[in-house]
């Protein structure tokens, strides 16, 4: 995490603080365990152990063996006070003057926790200082857009949505109110906002296109729940255009779309099976264009499982270079999302929207590059 949020489990803390601020508990009310903490913000069970333990230590909540962790006998402006200490080292001057924007981003990963920095570094050198949220439901991400849009100390909002393609009454009504809103890595189908995205599309024509070049005409896509995210469509359009430029034929058998819900995480062996099952029914791939990294590490995994080589008997690619790719089993060739820049034009396009609030919205499109590793090779 980046200097100004401070160390992870300090992050944790500030929003157990905003959790009990916003449900409204009062003293002795039941605060949500490190393993529900662990869950809920993707961080280890130590890490919120850490948290709680910093809360107590600051008389904020008390421990009772094997009954768990309660709200301490303080009232509400203790609670603020402490969650305005942990916004972190900024002039005192900037925050009087509203010199700060909100982040909310679903999850914590190593790309969110890219993009962060890339904002957070954009952010300081314009004396900005950025207010993190973490929100993992809808219900979660409205709840802290509003509180967001209700203080003045906050110049507007750089929000990364949960998964939808639909953006919601409570982002509807800002865009009525003119209050700037930047969406990251998503656009919605119905109401244009002003977005920062990579080229998903173009990305994943680039792979295929790639594949094609090898000499592979059996090529083959995985991906997880289309409906839910405009993105994962642009991926599979881009794989579609690419085989129908190459002038070979769509076959349904070769592609495989999850109707999973959830993160997707590496290492899940109910995903491996259902891949390898795929890899059997559509004998004869040479190639497979995954829509995500984890996707890849899996399909790598149920490839090797069956005997196959990789890349002799089937090249893998993936998409984002996540740096769990370091633990590929054969280095994995996928497409990178530069962010060097993304911060940048995000901060960009949020002032100039507080600039001219009738503005007709930007959308950002940020190029994707191939990263060529050893899991890809011409069809043998």
């Amino acid at each position: 995490m980046n200097k100004k949020t401070g160390k992870l489990f300090e992050q944790v803390k500030e929003q157990v603080i905003s959790i009990i601020l916003e449900q409204g508990l009062k003293p002795h009310d039941l605060i949500p365990s490190e393993g529900e903490l662990a869950a809920k913000f993707g961080v280890s069970r130590m890490t919120g152990k850490l948290a709680l333990q910093a809360l107590q230590d600051e008389g904020l909540v008390y421990r009772m063996p094997r009954r768990g962790t309660f709200l301490a006998d303080v009232d509400r402006s203790q609670l603020e006070q402490a969650a305005g200490s942990t916004v972190g080292a900024y002039n005192q001057e900037e925050l009087a003057a509203g010199r700060q924007i909100a982040l909310i981003v679903p999850g914590m990963d190593d790309y969110i926790g890219r993009l962060v920095v890339s904002i957070d570094r954009a952010a300081h050198r314009q004396g900005i200082a950025i207010v993190l949220r973490i929100a993992g439901t809808e219900e979660e991400e409205m709840a802290a857009v509003k509180a967001f849009a209700a203080r003045r100390d906050i110049m507007g909002i750089l929000l990364f949505p949960v998964d939808r393609k639909i953006c919601g009454d409570h982002l509807l009504r800002l865009k009525l109110q003119r209050y700037p809103v930047v969406i990251l890595d998503r656009q919605f189908n119905e109401v244009d906002f002003d977005s920062v995205s990579h080229d998903h599309y173009q990305g994943s024509y680039d792979m295929t296109a790639h594949l094609l070049s090898l000499g592979h005409r059996e090529i083959g896509f995985i991906a997880g729940q289309l409906h839910q995210v405009r993105s994962r469509e642009e991926r599979y359009q881009g794989y579609l255009d690419a085989l129908l430029a190459g002038k070979v034929d769509i076959q349904q058998e070769r592609i495989l779309i999850r109707e999973e819900t959830g993160i997707l995480y590496e290492g899940d062996l109910e995903r491996v099976k259902l891949i390898g099952d795929f890899l059997k029914r559509a004998s004869g791939l040479t190639a497979l264009v995954c829509c995500d990294d984890y996707l890849a590490m899996s399909a790598m995994n149920a490839a090797l499982r069956l005997g196959y080589r990789v890349p002799e008997d089937l090249s893998v690619t993936g998409f984002s270079d996540h740096s769990m790719l370091e633990y590929a089993p054969v280095p994995m060739t996928t497409v990178a999302q530069p962010l060097d820049d993304f911060g940048a034009e995000a901060l960009k396009l949020l002032l100039h929207r507080r600039q001219e609030p009738e503005a007709k919205a930007q959308s950002i499109r940020l190029q994707t590059n191939l990263v060529l590793r050893d899991s890809v090779s011409s069809p043998h």
